[in-house]
Parts: structure tokens; sequence; C-alpha cells
């Protein structure tokens, strides 16, 4: 038992193994207990919403597992734009205090908020339990942290507030990230810097250049949803064409300068020509972003050859994606359940190729087709902005391995509507309530 206080991120995730298979148990003896006959106890088991382990609290408990997920976000937000910077250098005692504490805290949270603060039916709970198992067993076998990480703070989002979710975590998220910034500026940190053909990269504080633009695209994102495409006036346009040249002209993160200007594409087709995400098509070719990506990645890796000027060009475009794609793809073997190819060597930005490689085949397709559900459903319940961040961050994909971070690509904190099987009706989305 020790074990599992003792193993971080592992021992997080045996808990929560340990918890669901209990909860499933418990859900089970309460379908028996439920009068009427075979029929009954069967629809009870699997469509009842009960809290595991006792009715006690009621809608209270409900309300305290929402802001438990809240402050999980906006603990880890505040952990990887802020604490995971240049700050960490820094000899300040709050800083080798706090640290280690932090992930210890937002993961119990989330533990907490998985196990004894959400309802679930018999079969809510089995489709989540099948999720949570594939990609926990993948982990054991790559030791990829932010994909399992994720699909907990995804899990995690069950019924929870997601338009206060996303409100307290923009706000956490640009304050962490102008602190950094500033102090970068003003000297108090140290910042990366680099020549780049006829100008000079600078980190601004964080550890690379690409996770500066990452976590600008993040806030841009957060900021997008929270003001929703429909609403946006001529200042939120300003405020992302800003950050749209600060990108280009500070870390000179390609993928992120292109995936915002991108975003404001996106956005400004939504705002001012709504009626053309209406057709039923249109949904569909939205829906089908994920695996014209996905295929997109494995075969231009597949397919790249060193000796084609074509492949050449197209490889510079991508700063050499291509390139390791292929040396990935060729140069390993496909494990169905995932695996860690430690000696390898391999370098994989593109997201789509490092978790066919390292993830295998079921957790590619099972993560790839949740993503392909939830467009659908957000598309067909009018949720644009959720559903024109998503296909950017597709296009991010490409070239980066963020996708999954559930701190970077917040509109997956809507997925829970996909793995525990919801009805349309309950798929959420970061609109403002009517009764605002």
């Amino acid at each position: 038992m020790a074990r599992l206080f003792t193993t971080g991120i592992y021992g997080y995730l045996d808990l929560v193994l340990i918890g669901w298979t209990l909860g499933l148990l418990w859900l089970g003896g309460c379908a028996l207990l439920t009068k009427g006959g075979w029929k009954d106890k069967l629809h009870a088991a699997l469509t009842d919403e009960r809290l595991l382990f006792g009715g006690w609290g009621g809608e209270t408990r409900v309300q305290i597992g929402s802001w438990l997920f809240v402050v999980a976000m906006a603990l880890l937000q505040f952990d990887m734009f802020f604490m995971n910077s240049h700050v960490r250098e820094t000899t300040a005692s709050w800083y080798g205090f706090l640290a280690p504490k932090l992930e210890i805290i937002y993961f119990w949270l989330i533990i907490l908020k998985l196990v004894f603060f959400t309802r679930y039916s018999g079969l809510q709970l089995g489709a989540g339990y099948c999720f949570f198992f594939v990609f926990r067993w993948v982990f054991l076998n790559n030791g990829k942290f932010w994909v399992v990480a994720g699909m907990m703070f995804f899990l995690a989002a069950k019924d929870a507030r997601m338009r206060q979710a996303l409100k307290t975590g923009l706000a956490v998220s640009a304050a962490s990230f102008l602190a950094v910034v500033t102090s970068a500026a003003m000297g108090w940190i140290r910042t990366l810097q680099e020549n780049s053909g006829d100008r000079t990269r600078d980190s601004f504080g964080y550890g690379w250049f690409n996770l500066t633009g990452a976590i600008l695209l993040a806030i841009c994102i957060m900021y997008v949803c929270w003001r929703q495409a429909q609403n946006l006036k001529w200042f939120d346009f300003a405020l992302l064409a800003a950050a749209l040249v600060f990108c280009d002209r500070g870390p000179d993160s390609r993928a992120s300068t292109v995936c915002i200007a991108l975003l404001i594409l996106l956005v400004a087709v939504l705002r001012f020509a709504p009626g053309l995400a209406k057709p039923a098509w249109v949904w569909g070719l939205v829906s089908a972003a994920p695996a014209a990506a996905f295929a997109a990645s494995l075969l231009s890796g597949l397919l790249y050859r060193a000796d084609s000027g074509f492949w050449t060009r197209l490889d510079g475009l991508f700063t050499g994606r291509l390139m390791l794609a292929n040396q990935a793809l060729t140069g390993s073997s496909i494990a169905i359940a995932g695996q860690r190819l430690t000696d390898s060597g391999f370098v994989v930005d593109n997201f789509y190729v490092a978790q066919w490689v390292y993830g295998g085949p079921v957790e590619s397709l099972l993560f790839w087709g949740a993503v392909t559900v939830l467009l659908w459903r957000l598309m067909k319940k009018g949720a644009v902005t959720e559903s024109a961040c998503i296909v950017m961050m597709l296009a991010h994909a490409f070239m980066e391995g963020h996708f999954a971070w559930p701190c970077i690509n917040v509109c997956l904190w809507l997925l829970p509507c996909v793995l525990y099987l919801l009805p349309q009706s309950r798929t959420p989305d970061f609109a403002k309530p009517a009764a605002e």
C-alpha cells in the first residue's frame, strides 16, 4: 500500500483504478437491491446515476466535485505556466517548498473528484473505466506522462462548471504568463536566446521557444472560448493580432504562430459568416478533420524520401518534422499496447506519429475516435467556437505534441460527453448560460 503514495502518477492511476473497481461493485450491489425483476435491476444498474459509496452530501457533494476540478485545473495552469519556467532557478525558499507539493495536490483533487464527488450510472462508469484502463495500460509500457495525465483530467471534467473552470484557468494562465515574461524582460530570471536568420528568438523566461508559443496559443484558445466567436469585437481581434505578432517576433514558434493566424481566420469566418457552419455536410467535414490529419501525418512520414526535391522542400516547411516521422515509423515496429523505445533516439514532434509509435493503435484509435465524435456533437449543438479551436489544435499537432495537455488544449475538457457515452443533450460547451 505504501507504494501508492511514493510512485507519483503510477500511484495516482492505481488509486483511481482501485476506487472505480470498488465503485462498479458498489453500483452492482445497489442495482441488486432495487425493487422489481431482473429487467428493473439491469435498467437501474445501467441508467441510474449515483454518487459512489452512498448518497451522503447529495447535491452539495456534486457541487464540491465541480469546484475540485476548477481548483485542480487552476493549480495545474499555475504549475505549468509559472513554476515550469526559469523561476525554478531562483533561490527563493518558497519555490523549494511549493514546487514538489503542487502536483501532489492537484492530482489528489482529481482523484477525489473521480471517485467520491461525481455521479455515475453503471454504463457511464463502465465506459469511463474502459478508456481509463486502456490509457493506464499503455502508460505502464511507454511512460508518456501527458496523454495519461490529460485523460485523468478529461474524465474528471464530468458535470463540472465548464465556464467557471475556463474563466479561472484564463485568469491564472494569463497572470502566470505575464509574470514570467515581465520577469524575463526585466532580467530577474534567465531567458533563452538564439539567432535565427536575421532575428533573435527569445523564450521570455521559459525553457524552450516552442513552449512559449504553445502557452501563448493556449491563452488565445481560452480567451476565444470565453468571449465566443459570435460576440467578438474589434478589440478582441486586435488582442489576437497582437498575440500573433508577439509569437512571431518573440519566440518565433512557427507552429504556434501559424495556428494563432488560423484561429483568427476561423473565428472571423464564424463571426461574420455564421451560416457557413450550419449545413450538416460541414459538420461531417469538420468531424473528419482528426482522421484526415492522422492519415496525412502517417502517410507523409512513410512516403518521405530524403532524395526527393518535393519532399525535402515540404520537410523544410515543417522544419524537419517529416524526416523525424519517417525515421520513427520506418525504424520501429508497432506495439499494440505502447512501447518506450528508450534506446532508439527518435525525436517525434508530430503528435499523431508519436502517439501511433509510442502509444500503439488501440490508444490512438480510441483517442482520435473520441475527438471525432466530440467534434460532431459540438457542431450539431452549434458550439462552433469550441469546434474551431479543436480544429486549430489538430493543425498544431502536426508539428508539436501539446494536443493532449489539459492545460494547453482546454477544449478537451468537453470530452466527458463522449468518454461516458452521455446523450447529445448533455454535450457541454463554454458559452455563457442563458440565465447569466
